[in-house]
C-alpha cells in the first residue's frame, strides 16, 4: 500500500512540474481587420452564445467594462466575425467595472 501511495504521489508531482505548451498569440479579425480594443487587456471567451452550433466570440473591454459580442458566420474551423454588438441585460449594455 505504501509503495502504491508513493507511486501516485510521484506521478502527481511530475504532472504538476510540466510546463504548459502555449501556442503563439494570433490576431483575430472582424470585418477583415484585426480586432482592436484600445488600452488594457482583452478577455476573450469562445462559446456558442447564439446556440447555432458555431463558436462565437465575446471580448471584454478593459476601460469601459463592456462586453463585445461577435457572432460567427463562418465555421468552427474557420470562423468569420463581422460587426460586434454589446451584450445587454434588460435593454442596457452590460458593464463590469475594474477592481
Amino acid at each position: 500500500m505504501r509503495v502504491y501511495f508513493l507511486v501516485v504521489l510521484a506521478i502527481c508531482f511530475m504532472a504538476a512540474a510540466t510546463t504548459p505548451d502555449y501556442q503563439p498569440p494570433v490576431k483575430i479579425n472582424a470585418n477583415g481587420a484585426p480586432i482592436v480594443l484600445g488600452v488594457g487587456h482583452a478577455n476573450p471567451l469562445v462559446t456558442d452564445w447564439s446556440g447555432d452550433g458555431l463558436k462565437d466570440l465575446i471580448v471584454g473591454q478593459y476601460i469601459s467594462g463592456k462586453l463585445r459580442y461577435y457572432i460567427n458566420t463562418g465555421t468552427n474551423a474557420s470562423p468569420v466575425f463581422g460587426n460586434y454588438t454589446f451584450l445587454q441585460a434588460d435593454g442596457n449594455d452590460i458593464s463590469l467595472s475594474a477592481g
